[in-house]
């Protein structure tokens, strides 16, 4: 099976070399890596060809977690592996985050056994993690699915996008709970970024009872960021995708009843 992996990155000198160490060192290495540079003004262009990573020059697209631009970025990269040796599978990972040594051999072993498995990640260490979403960074991604759809969408709730469609098309996505990695940056959540996690669940069509769920759960750990996740899902300068609102409001509705079902388990 050939596997690419795709690296966004920007300014990434103190971390880009351990992520890349250790991808070289996989048990099942890598067939290419390809750095989307989006404006560097450090070494980490240099630092990247050392480890015979091809690398992408891009202007500085002035992308933040979660914005639009980066979806860009990142298919910017999967056109490069497409142009190629034909892969099978993608990785898309953060340029701070190495991953364990046999991380690309199982999660490829268990996505072979699988036909219809089209994503899947593992856990992060310190990261928030839901059963049923995997993690953005180290996801792997049947390239011949991404395709189908197009690639990532240039809009808000990019990541999450390409979840929902496959679920709607009837392929299937997991989160491993027992493959762990760790990221070398410390998570940083801020009410900036909440309030484009408020703009992107607006965007897919979140159901309204799920968003108040999740600033729920947020409140109580940050509060001024609840809010401006709330803030971004009542905003009205959004995109709404056409495709997959009815689906997603029904699988969340499906989501909110277990919840409630599992409560006084939880309460015991």
């Amino acid at each position: 099976m050939k596997v690419g992996v795709v690296i966004p990155a920007r300014n990434e000198e103190s971390f880009i070399g351990k992520t890349l160490e250790h991808l070289v060192n996989q048990t099942q290495k890598p067939d290419r890596i390809v750095l989307v540079d989006d404006g560097s003004t450090d070494r980490t262009a240099e630092i990247a060809k050392q480890y015979k990573a091809s690398v992408i020059r891009l202007p500085n697209s002035g992308y933040k977690a979660g914005r639009p631009e980066l979806a860009e970025v990142i298919n910017k990269g999967f056109r490069a592996l497409s142009k190629t040796t034909k892969f099978d599978y993608v990785i898309v990972l953060g340029a701070d985050h190495p991953l364990p040594p046999t991380y690309i051999e199982k999660m490829v072993a268990r996505m072979e056994k699988d036909r219809k498995l089209v994503m899947a990640s593992a856990r992060i260490l310190g990261e928030p993690s839901h059963a049923e979403v995997p993690n953005p960074s180290g996801r792997i991604y049947r390239l011949e699915f991404m395709r189908e759809i197009g690639l990532f969408p240039i809009n808000y709730g990019w990541e999450d996008y390409p979840l929902y469609k496959a679920l709607m098309m009837g392929y299937h996505a997991k989160f491993f709970d027992d493959i762990i990695s760790s990221q070398q940056r410390a998570l940083r959540i801020s009410g900036k970024k909440m309030y484009f996690w408020g703009k992107a669940m607006k965007t897919l069509g979140y159901h309204p009872l799920y968003v108040l769920g999740r600033c729920a759960r947020w409140f109580f750990r940050n509060p001024k960021g609840a809010v401006s996740m709330l803030s971004g899902y009542f905003s009205s300068d959004v995109r709404k995708y056409s495709d997959i609102g009815d689906f997603l409001r029904n699988w969340q509705r499906r989501i909110i009843w277990k919840r409630i079902r599992e409560l006084p388990k939880l309460l015991k």
